[in-house]
């Protein structure tokens, strides 16, 4: 028994110490919602989490994931309108084309920044995006940084 509570004690104090990423951290919370979202497809199937991440209540504040498909097109989003966009049809307001920069990233991911409609503020703002392919796949998440006054 006296094992058993020891055993049990450091499992709390453990878990306690295990940083979890708060809204706070939005680029460590980002990264977090694509691992939860590449757990969830290994988990759970490619048809059930396309399914999960484009039902607008999937929305948490200004994050939401979104998936590729390996071609670029958007296979699965809270943003339903954005499905079936490509690689081509990616250009910010400023102009700025970032397609390929989404189908460039890797296993490892990546930043990638442009400017989109914010569902928080309802707003166009700078997006942080990050980005990782996964099985042939994209699964990307973002946070928004207001743009600077000029």
């Amino acid at each position: 028994m006296n094992r058993l509570c020891i055993l049990l004690a450091f499992v709390f104090v453990f878990t306690a110490c295990v940083a979890v990423p708060t809204k706070n951290q939005p680029e460590a919370y980002t990264q977090s919602a694509v691992r939860d979202a590449i757990r969830r497809y290994e988990q759970d199937g490619k048809d059930a989490v396309l399914a999960y991440y484009s039902d607008p209540q999937r929305f948490d504040g200004q994050w939401y994931v979104f998936i590729l498909d390996g071609e670029g097109y958007t296979i699965a989003s809270p943003y339903n309108f954005t499905i079936g966009f490509g690689p081509s049809d990616r250009y910010d307001a400023t102009g700025y084309y970032y397609g390929d920069d989404l189908v460039s990233a890797t296993e490892e991911g990546k930043w990638i920044s442009y400017v989109f409609f914010n569902p928080e503020t309802d707003k166009e703002e700078r997006k942080h995006t990050w980005i990782v392919r996964h099985d042939g796949l994209y699964f990307g998440s973002g946070f928004y940084k207001k743009q600077e006054q000029r």
